[in-house]
């Protein structure tokens, strides 16, 4: 059996009609090279872009489909080869990373409160009003 009819079997067995049309469209494009973009996804099932990436979302989280994405090839996959798969991850660990780095800089970075606004404002006004 091929992967491709592999995936459709498994799409059939999928209880929510939206997930298993989107499904049975991935199990055409096993493999990056055969990766189809996310806008031409959604146009062929009739969803917007949003609803089909929380669908693809849901096909890997919830029933353990390998599909793949990474930031050097535009659109989604089926998985074919521990290459790939390593390649998603390696991506994924890296967005991973970043997010993290972004997060503990958020966690430190200065917010102003009412008291500094307030008292800026008022250095801004005097130096405005007396030509400073």
């Amino acid at each position: 059996m091929n992967p491709a009819d592999f995936y459709r079997l498994k799409s059939a067995e999928i209880k929510e009609a939206d997930i298993r049309l989107v499904a049975a469209c991935m199990s055409e494009h096993v493999g990056e090279e055969n990766a189809v973009r996310l806008e031409k996804l959604a146009a062929r099932v009739g969803f917007g872009e949003r609803q089909v990436r929380d669908m693809l979302e849901t096909l890997v989280v919830e029933y353990g489909w390998p599909i793949g994405a990474h930031a050097g090839i535009a659109g989604r996959w089926i998985i074919a080869n521990e290459e790939e798969r390593w390649r998603v991850l390696g991506d994924l660990d890296s967005r991973q990373k970043a997010l993290y780095t972004r997060r503990n800089a958020l966690l430190t970075a200065k917010v102003p409160n009412a008291l500094e606004l307030n008292k800026q404002a008022a250095l801004t006004m005097q130096t405005g009003l007396f030509g400073g």
